[in-house]
């Protein structure tokens, strides 16, 4: 089968390779004129993205991702290894309030990998072009679709030029244009669904210099926490590089200083929790502080049933769903999205409304769960930090309701509470495992029974804002 997939990031390049792997041929079209780094090296220390903003922040390579990685591309994977990315397990991290605990089978899937995404991105980029059958169009944008009734035949590009394709993947991210393409071709148009996420993001680079992390590490793949304005998380990635994210409501206009690097280092250093990572001879930034807000979670979800369906035209990842990015969950979905199309062409080959309706299904069963969580983490988020920079009484949600906040602090009491936090995270099981579950609703409660474990050491907003307003306003050295 030839395909075309409109897009040449993370997705676009996975599904690229995976149906390669499956005997497709496969042309990637980039829309990007400039040539990408040559070398690892280059693509570390920095690759203009202007196309990709979310490329210059942090990224966490969540379980999910992981080991379809491991099982499907495992030259990507060596690859990523051999070029310095680490592998995390993370019930080998699991709290210390838990005591030693015993592994079960499931704990074997609970793996990560430690890397920058610019780093990940290289090296699947390198092996996904390396492989026969995949070819790459750069400066190519797609302007519209070519189609013969429902049934999609090709896409028509920015010069006029018209490219026959069996199957045309939307894999152009989360600000695709999808809806204009099928909107101007008569086809069915997905109904769009979006929710702000309420965030702000700020993020640096850094390399170590100590021998040793110079902070606790909380997290498998890092440290941190949320607290009442705001929330810092610090990812490892590949050798001596890490990079911290900074997450704050978009209209709080005393975090806004946040974007200016003495602002961001004040920050960090008035958070306890990793202030050691920034101190003085700990560590150097490598890169100015990036900036990411818009955030939305969202939805373009076919439905399988309509009276009309799209026949050889299929979203994937992003072009489907977006949830906030601060769960991690982008590349993971990704991958397991496209080896459920990998999957489904094996098994029903010919384009037509079938395999359309079944893959609409499938995207759906894939996606919304973990979409419809997001949205509420965020609401319940927001929800808290507004109330506190009011000067108001947060709300808190309706007893015997089991919330993500009740779920991580008992997580910290129960290890079976945890480790179902960390599948549902890992996006290794569906979140009603966790927030409808009776077992899980009992575990929470007993162990929040006795009220809550200790807060992690963070800055409360009145230090918080303080620490901004005194970088801000400290003269700057000549």
């Amino acid at each position: 089968m030839r395909i075309i997939a409109v897009g040449g990031s993370v997705t676009g390049l996975a599904a690229a390779a995976a149906l390669a792997d499956r005997g497709h041929e496969v042309l990637v079209l980039e829309r990007e004129t400039a040539e990408p780094p040559s070398t690892l090296e280059e693509a570390a220390n920095g690759w203009p993205r202007p196309t990709v903003p979310q490329a210059a922040h942090s990224h966490a390579f969540g379980s999910r991702g992981t080991n379809i990685l491991r099982a499907q591309l495992p030259d990507v994977y060596t690859a990523l290894v051999e070029a310095g990315a680490g592998e995390v397990n993370l019930a080998d991290f699991t709290p210390p309030t838990l005591g030693p605990v015993d592994r079960v089978p499931s704990d074997d899937l609970l793996n990560m990998l430690t890397v920058r995404r610019s780093t990940f991105e290289w090296v699947l980029r390198t092996k996904a072009l390396a492989r026969q059958g995949v070819s790459l169009r750069t400066g190519a944008t797609v302007r519209g679709l070519v189609a013969s009734g429902d049934r999609v035949t090709g896409v028509r590009l920015s010069d006029g030029t018209e490219l026959a394709a069996d199957l045309v993947l939307d894999t152009s991210g989360r600000k695709t244009s999808s809806a204009k393409w099928l909107e101007e071709a008569g086809l069915p148009v997905p109904e769009a669904q979006s929710e702000s996420c309420r965030i702000t993001y700020y993020t640096r680079y850094y390399r170590r210099l100590t021998p040793a992390p110079p902070g606790p590490l909380n997290r498998g793949f890092g440290a941190g926490g949320m607290w009442d304005s705001y929330t810092a998380v610090l990812f490892l990635g590949e050798g001596d590089t890490f990079s911290i994210s900074v997450g704050v409501l978009p209209d709080d206009k005393p975090m806004k200083s946040l974007r200016e690097e003495a602002a961001f280092t004040a920050a960090i250093r008035a958070t306890p929790l990793l202030a050691g990572w920034v101190a003085p001879g700990n560590s150097e930034p490598i890169s100015p502080v990036y900036a990411m807000g818009g955030l939305d979670n969202s939805s373009r979800f076919v439905d399988p049933g309509a009276p009309r369906l799209t026949e050889g035209f299929y979203g994937l990842g992003d072009a489907v769903c977006t949830t906030n990015p601060a769960n991690g969950r982008g590349v993971s979905l990704a991958l397991a999205h496209v080896y459920e199309l990998a999957d489904l062409l094996d098994a029903h080959p010919t384009v037509d409304r079938t395999q359309a309706a079944r893959f609409a299904g499938a995207t759906k069963a894939l996606l919304a769960p973990f979409l419809g969580e997001a949205i509420a983490n965020d609401r319940g988020r927001a929800g808290l930090w507004e109330a506190v920079a009011a000067g108001q009484r947060p709300q808190m949600p309706p007893p015997g309701v089991v919330h993500f906040g009740a779920a991580v602090a008992a997580s910290l009491k129960d290890v079976e509470v945890w480790r179902r936090v960390a599948h549902v995270m890992m996006s290794l099981v569906s979140p009603a495992e966790l927030y409808a579950n009776e077992e899980m609703a009992q575990r929470i409660g007993a162990a929040m029974a006795g009220g809550p474990p200790p807060q992690l050491p963070g800055a409360s907003r009145a230090e918080l804002t303080a620490a901004l307003a005194a970088a801000t306003t400290e003269p700057k050295a000549a």
